[in-house]
């Protein structure tokens, strides 16, 4: 016989009972409370599990019955607020307090409802009884819900959040640790004070002591929102097992569809909310920012965000929220100016200043972002963003700063005499060279910074730590950007990036930042490759397994693959494809099909209709690329046999073994890698020669690592065949931009044979992954001056002053030589510099004494 449902049992079980008559004898052993103590958990059960209907008959039920615990009006309160009758639920208020006068739960609810119903004199009279009743009753009598609803009314009345937590949430804590109300007051609390790490540590306590709810779970997704999407995405899906209708979890989600560019799973869920509470203020104002990013028809926008002030004209949610999250699709001034609306209607509105003075610093406002954080921290000394912003400003302060017509470049003082010029220099290429080939303008400088520390730069860009592994970010009209000494030491190209972050100035600006984000990855992917064939993506081994397994995505669907990658491997695909996606569509339709399609998106026309306008329906686009890419993918490797050995088929450690393997499997590319270490090992440079040529033959056009140009490249080395290994290597540069130890290498016989052109160009490259390194600064120094170009070395010369300071008495002797024949004075303070450094140097006597003597 199939067992009913535990939660079908309970809900059963409640309304019987609660419809039964209780016998006279019964009455006499006071069954009531028998009968609370006993239901009171199903009951919460119910309202957990998202059965709100039923959880307002059985509190009308209890009301009727007189039930002595006030659990049963709490939980009516509860279901009727989340049914949307918050208004039903406040008038209901007096008549609980009078059953159960002074209770502290009931009057934080009373509290809570009128507030986000508007009605503050309600709020404020709610609070004095809250006060009254705190005074009457003795501490040792409160109840770890009585301290929690206390340090609730205290931050309503103004006070400190970490003396709330200290005196009111930790000492409900310790009163009773199963409690589940003080961990969700202090979570959302560090929520609101941007500590989310706290906010995650406080809501997992809560599992662990309390137990599983929906609320608690909804804090911690919360908390994981902007570090951790795919525990945020866990953490709702448990939420939403347990109570299927739970508002915030279901808004949650929405908020993520919206970034991942679905929007109508986004609309699904927000509407599931609008099924229970047709006036929820997040649910409209999500469904405002949608239409905002959608569309270019602001009487939608309008009609919504109106929907949303319903309950309450002047709610500053409503227009937080939707300037928040139209915001996170770039579109700064908008949000701004959303949240200075909110500012209109709650002046004191913390989170919509605190958003507002991030949209500030990404519309490049920085005086009026930091003046805004100065007067949070005034405010709120606990909020960790207005914190650190707090101390961003002061480095900030500290920054050297140049100015052009086009730009504005801020970046530490010490580091603009290394690189900062070039910096300049390239911002200035990619503004002639871009905004012709886009044919936008525009209007106003554009500000870039670098960052010498992670920290700042994850506070300048994302408003908190975190960003790891990112190297710069662009805000339409702000490029953030690590310095290039904060890179790992050489395995990034700062110049390709800043080019990317430039392109998309232009693009976002082209397009009224209403671009999705595969279409503005990919082409500045692409326009990476155009101004550098080095700089752009390749095909790789990992790419071509993952495509060949259907692991790319439709391009209608491209910007998820951004948003919800699986691995950093697919999210390399994502901008690989998007960039071959833009390459693609150029080659088969041309660009200025591109520069009409980038002009739809910018009245409001989605990019896949965008596509079908003017290049191909969608579907047929989708279809061609797909094979395009197959193509691709099939097309690298194609002979090369790219199964992995078994255990069983190959022993590593049998040279038998791999002999007899290779010769049923001579293309073997797992066994040929093999091979080639083990002859590398054996010094057998003859056979490794053969063995790696095997491989480059199979797989010409791998450049990547494993790829075995580099260990020909290694055999020449060995058998000191300098010019075949000079050959090699330059080929190897000029196709992949992040290879420093050939950078070095080339410099090093380029100048044994002065090569000095070629010194040049294979010490910029090296400067572009680090410009902080002596090596190459000492040899572009010396090839511009052994070609006659005295401006770049002087300049570079300068910079080693910097960079070298052991070696200065050189450097200075060498500035003194090149400034000879044009500026005698300043040459003979270098050689006094120089003389001051090494007292004895011979050559530097010498030159001070022709240039005193001489006419």
């Amino acid at each position: 016989m199939q067992q009913p449902q535990a939660g079908l049992f309970t809900r059963l079980t409640l309304a019987t009972l609660l419809i039964l008559p209780i016998s006279s004898s019964a009455q006499s052993l006071d069954l009531d409370q028998l009968f609370e103590e006993r239901n009171l958990g199903p009951l919460i059960q119910v309202l957990n599990s998202g059965d709100y209907e039923l959880c307002i008959r059985i509190g009308e039920m209890a009301k009727d019955r007189g039930l002595k615990a006030v659990e049963w009006r709490l939980v009516h309160l509860d279901a009727l607020r989340a049914l949307g009758r918050l208004q039903d639920a406040l008038d209901a208020t007096p008549a609980m307090l009078a059953a159960f006068p002074g209770d502290l739960r009931l009057l934080i609810q009373r509290h809570q409802l009128a507030s986000d119903l508007g009605q503050t004199d309600l709020a404020r009279e709610t609070l004095d009884a809250i006060n009254a009743v705190a005074k009457s009753k003795p501490a040792p009598q409160r109840s770890a819900t009585d301290w929690t609803a206390l340090g609730q009314a205290a931050l309503a009345a103004g006070a400190d959040a970490q003396k709330v937590i200290a005196n009111y949430f930790q000492v409900a804590r310790k009163k009773d640790p199963k409690a589940e109300a003080p961990y969700l007051a202090e979570g959302w609390l560090a929520l609101e004070k941007s500590d989310p790490a706290r906010a995650a540590d406080t809501f997992r306590a809560g599992l662990k002591n309390h137990g599983e709810t929906p609320a608690l779970r909804h804090g911690l997704a919360t908390a994981f929102l902007t570090s951790d999407r795919p525990a945020a995405s866990e953490n709702i899906a448990r939420t939403l097992e347990i109570n299927p209708h739970h508002a915030g979890a279901l808004l949650l989600r929405a908020e993520l569809h919206i970034g991942a560019e679905k929007y109508l799973d986004a609309e699904a869920d927000i509407q599931s909310v609008l099924n229970l509470d047709p006036a929820h203020p997040t649910a409209w104002a999500l469904r405002a920012a949608t239409l905002a990013i959608t569309t270019a028809d602001a009487a939608k926008v309008d009609a919504a965000r109106a929907e949303g002030l319903r309950r309450w004209p002047q709610n500053p949610l409503v227009d937080h929220t939707l300037g928040r999250v139209i915001s996170r699709a770039y579109r700064f001034a908008e949000g701004a100016s959303r949240q200075r609306q909110a500012l209109t209607f709650s002046p004191g509105y913390l989170p919509a200043k605190v958003q507002l003075c991030h949209d500030l610093l990404r519309l490049g406002e920085e005086s009026e972002a930091f003046e805004l954080a100065t007067t949070i921290r005034a405010q709120d000394s606990y909020n960790i963003q207005a914190v650190n912003l707090g101390t961003l400003e002061k480095q900030i302060t500290t920054y050297h700063e140049e100015r052009t017509p086009h730009f504005t470049l801020k970046m530490p003082s010490r580091e603009w005499p290394i690189y900062g010029q070039h910096a300049l220099d390239l911002l200035e290429q990619a503004h002639q060279t871009l905004t012709q080939r886009y044919q936008i303008p525009l209007t106003r400088p554009i500000l870039v910074e670098f960052f010498p520390s992670q920290q700042d730069f994850a506070i300048r860009t994302f408003g908190n730590l975190g960003g790891q592994g990112i190297l710069g970010a662009c805000f339409g009209s702000v490029v953030t950007m690590n310095s290039p000494g904060s890179l790992g030491h050489g395995r990034n190209n700062w110049e390709s990036t800043l080019w990317h972050e430039f392109c998309h100035v232009v693009t976002l600006t082209a397009t009224k930042n209403r671009m999705p984000r595969w279409l503005s990855e990919g082409i500045s992917v692409f326009e990476e490759s155009q101004r550098d064939p080095a700089w752009g993506m390749s095909l790789t081994a990992d790419d071509r397994q993952m495509i060949l397994e259907g692991e790319a995505t439709p391009v209608s669907r491209l910007s998820q693959a951004f948003l919800n990658a699986k691995s950093p491997d697919h999210l390399m695909l994502a901008y690989y494809q998007a960039g071959q996606v833009v390459a693609f569509l150029v080659e088969q339709h041309g660009h200025d099909t591109l520069l009409r399609i980038i002009q739809d998106l910018a009245t409001g026309t989605s990019i896949n209709n965008a596509i079908s306008n003017h290049a191909a329906p969608i579907d047929e686009f989708e279809t061609a690329f797909a094979k395009h890419l197959q193509t691709l993918a099939e097309s690298f490797g194609k002979a090369a046999d790219w199964q992995e050995p078994t255990p069983e088929d190959l022993n590593p450690a049998s040279p038998e073994s791999l002999a007899t393997f290779l010769k049923k499997h001579p293309n073997n590319l797992s066994a040929l890698r093999l091979q080639l270490t083990q002859q590398l090992q054996a010094k057998d440079h003859p056979a490794a020669l053969k063995t790696a040529d095997h491989l480059i033959a199979l797989l010409p056009d791998d450049f990547s690592d494993e790829s075995a140009h580099w260990a020909k490249a290694r055999i020449f080395r060995e058998q000191k065949r300098t010019a075949e290994e000079t050959t090699l290597l330059r080929t190897l540069a000029a196709r992949h931009s992040s290879a420093l130890t050939s950078f070095l290498r080339l410099i090093e016989l380029e100048t044994e044979t002065q090569s000095w052109s070629e010194v040049t160009t294979h010490a910029n490259r090296a400067l572009a992954l680090n410009p902080f390194l002596i090596t190459p600064n000492q040899a572009l120094a010396r090839s511009a001056t052994a070609t006659g170009n005295t401006s770049l070395a002087l300049a570079t010369n300068r910079r080693l002053l910097t960079l070298d300071p052991t070696n200065a008495a050189q450097t200075h002797y060498q500035i003194a030589t090149l400034l000879r024949p044009t500026d005698p004075a300043t040459a003979k303070r270098h050689l006094l510099d120089a003389l001051a450094e090494a007292p004895r140097f011979r050559a530097a006597h010498t030159l001070l004494l022709d240039l005193t003597t001489a006419p």
